[in-house]
């Protein structure tokens, strides 16, 4: 392999020299997608270069980043493939090494620059130029029509000057979601904020995202996620702004009733004054509600020390049931007694289900609930049973 062939080091020298040519130097963004891709190549792991890694580790997207509603990764390959290009065929470059990022991959390539001994003219395009610009084009279109996700461009001052699919979701014809017409698809309550942040990016140069809802063709609103990225002339000035627009709203909505749901069980579990918990199946270590303090003295910590709260003649029966529910063989169910942190005599109900899940250790997942009340009035009335009249 020529890059080999080149050498490590010369190549991280090779890549400091690209970093610090203008067009790379004025677009922060473009230099660490560059000096990523490369760096993570060099260090043998360029196979594993994917869109997400690349938009978390270099592009500073959240941990929640969804390639397949986000653009971003695509958007900022094909930018940078076109900077490298413009960089190499200016007359006045004499890089030593050529580093390049093929079409539909993200792992560089690496190759010596031989220098002709009679100048050729590079401002001369290479006779395939337009045709690869024309097909890079149409898979980005392809790409965005495949995740139905909306395409939209501006001008460096936030006037919408062209959309992908806009109409089709929303009925406003091309003359009325230019410029900020947009705006009048959007819900009333969403409108300030949404163009509030706009505004606000276009002036700095910041990537823009922001959730909303849209009004749709039949009336209805639904969320949206919509993110755009500037793109850059050679002088470091926005030449346009470029984005997508995501259909979220069953997220939204199972998300919002997921909340609701937790909220409800969180009421449910104070109300009743019950103890949430769950064991790790392969390191038996134990996570509780924080209300397992007034019982257990803990909320976390190895199944072992909180066993030992557990009366001895009890104990056997409540890991043979622990046991069982591990294995998968029944759930957890049983009583037992315990000695609090304050010495006092307690009786627990606990009861609980195997949980398995496609990547990582099961869990046994349950509740507990102190019954001692429930125990002593049991008991209390044997005794009473017991004395003779």
């Amino acid at each position: 392999m020529e890059r080999d062939a080149i050498g490590v080091e010369n190549l991280h020298a090779a890549l400091d020299q690209l970093l610090n040519q203008p067009p790379l130097r004025k677009s922060p963004q473009l230099s660490a997608f560059l000096a990523y891709v490369v760096r993570e190549s060099l260090a043998g792991r360029g196979s594993l270069l994917k869109s997400y890694t690349i938009a978390t580790d270099a592009l500073g997207r959240a941990p929640s980043f969804d390639p397949a509603t986000d653009a971003i990764v695509r958007v900022e390959a094909r930018r940078l493939r076109q900077v490298l290009q413009q960089i190499y065929e200016d007359p006045q470059c004499r890089l030593p090494v050529r580093i390049d990022m093929p079409l539909g991959r993200y792992e560089p390539s690496f190759r010596r620059i031989e220098r002709p001994a009679a100048a050729v003219p590079a401002a001369c395009p290479r006779p395939d130029a337009a045709e690869t610009l024309r097909e890079s084009e149409q898979r980005y279109r392809a790409l965005v029509e495949a995740s139905a996700a909306v395409e939209w461009r501006a001008s460096p001052d936030g006037r919408i000057t062209q959309s992908y699919g806009w109409s089709a979701r929303t009925g406003q014809s091309d003359r009325a979601f230019r410029d900020s017409g947009w705006l009048d698809a959007l819900h009333p309550e969403d409108r300030e904020r949404t163009a509030a942040l706009w505004r606000e990016c276009y002036r700095v140069g910041a990537p823009f995202e922001v959730s909303y809802r849209v009004r749709h063709r039949d009336g209805s609103h639904r969320w949206m996620l919509a993110r755009g990225v500037p793109l850059e002339n050679p002088d470091g000035t926005i030449r346009e702004w470029v984005g997508t627009l995501s259909d979220i709203h069953e997220r939204v909505l199972a998300e919002e009733a997921l909340r609701t749901s937790e909220e409800r069980l969180r009421l449910a579990v104070e109300a009743a004054q019950l103890v949430t918990w769950e064991i790790d199946a392969d390191t038996r270590y134990v996570t509780c509600s924080e209300s397992a303090l007034d019982l257990f003295g803990s909320a976390a910590g190895p199944l072992d020390s909180l066993a030992a709260l557990i009366d001895p003649e009890d104990l056997p029966r409540v890991v043979a049931a622990l046991d069982r529910a591990f294995r998968g063989e029944a759930a957890y169910d049983v009583q037992y007694r315990i000695t609090d942190p304050t010495g006092r005599r307690r009786w627990i109900s606990a009861r609980g289900s195997l949980v398995r899940v496609p990547y990582g250790p099961a869990r046994l997942i349950g509740v507990a609930a102190d019954v001692t009340s429930r125990f002593a009035g049991t008991q209390a009335g044997r005794n009473r049973a017991a004395v003779p009249a």
